[in-house]
């Protein structure tokens, strides 16, 4: 039986004949909580990690279509990101979908959004929250960019192709003549070509002037509207910081002065937001739910 849980176990979803939308992250996370506000019409459930998430919707879509996953866009390129939002949820084919964005919080990053939400303080104002967002950016952008190539270039290397031995390659072999062998591998080979290419000096050079050129559009210091920046740098730290000073979550349960703080004042918002302004939520929320409630109803090709 595999195991796809952290939120809920196998066998429990095998059982449901139901839509379940998996996750990244905790029960307590972010992710489940901005999506079961958003999409209180379906079991949606966390996973763990972004890997685990991938590895349990390969293993399980062959047996069960209706299971959908959605995870983080980290590193993925452009072309994998939109095919994902073209083919999600193909029922027969397809059932992983990959944010536009770098994270789930990626999507607070939005100022006029947030200013709606019953926690804005009052004193503050959206235009406030643009400088800040493109002060904190801007101190980033060296950061982040270089980041990106770091992580770039780990997974092109990874991904680079050559098989490891099989149990004859080995036959009648000693230490010293396996240790021969693996020196020769072509594996390794092509490893070292790959990393010799892509760890080149002037190369990593051109894509870190690559990555500075698509956050910032060419535009130092950052400006709010040019740029990928608040796309794809890292979000987390940036919405902790943003709930935290520009907005005041009651804690009803503690007195009316008594504030939530954290995670539990993040939730919050983001359900707050999610529940009572979605006329004005990012475009890639309302076409997710659309998608869902649309094909929630498609019958599998048999």
């Amino acid at each position: 039986m595999v195991q796809v849980r952290r939120g809920a176990s196998a066998q429990e979803v095998l059982q449901s004949a139901q839509h379940v939308l998996f996750v990244e992250g905790t029960k307590e996370g972010l992710d489940v909580t901005v999506l079961r506000a958003l999409l209180p019409m379906m079991r949606v459930e966390p996973l763990g990690p972004s890997f685990s998430v991938r590895s349990v919707a390969t293993a399980l879509h062959a047996f069960h279509p209706k299971y959908w996953f959605i995870i983080d866009r980290d590193d993925w390129d452009d072309a994998t990101v939109e095919n994902s939002w073209e083919t999600f949820p193909e029922l027969n084919e397809y059932n992983l979908l990959i944010w536009r964005r770098k994270e789930l919080e990626s999507y607070f990053l939005e100022p006029d959004w947030l200013c709606r939400s019953r926690y804005w303080r009052q004193d503050k104002k959206a235009e406030e929250l643009k400088q800040w967002l493109t002060i904190q950016g801007q101190d980033r952008l060296w950061l982040e960019s270089a980041n990106r190539v770091l992580i770039s270039k780990r997974n092109r290397i990874k991904r680079c192709r050559g098989a490891l031995f099989k149990l004859g390659d080995m036959q009648d072999c000693n230490r010293e003549q396996v240790v021969d062998k693996l020196i020769a591998s072509p594996l390794l080979h092509a490893l070292n070509e790959t990393a010799a290419s892509e760890l080149a000096e002037d190369e990593l050079r051109r894509a870190f002037d690559e990555e500075v050129q698509r956050l910032s559009d060419g535009v130092i210091p950052l400006e709010w509207d040019r740029g990928a920046w608040r796309q794809l740098i890292t979000a987390k730290p940036l919405f902790r910081a943003m709930v935290s000073q520009w907005f005041r979550v009651a804690d009803r349960s503690q007195g009316s002065n008594a504030l939530l703080r954290g995670s539990a004042a993040e939730r919050a918002v983001a359900i707050d937001l999610l529940k009572n302004h979605q006329s004005d939520m990012p475009s890639d929320f309302a076409e997710l739910k659309r998608m869902l409630i649309e094909r929630s109803n498609e019958v599998p090709r048999g």
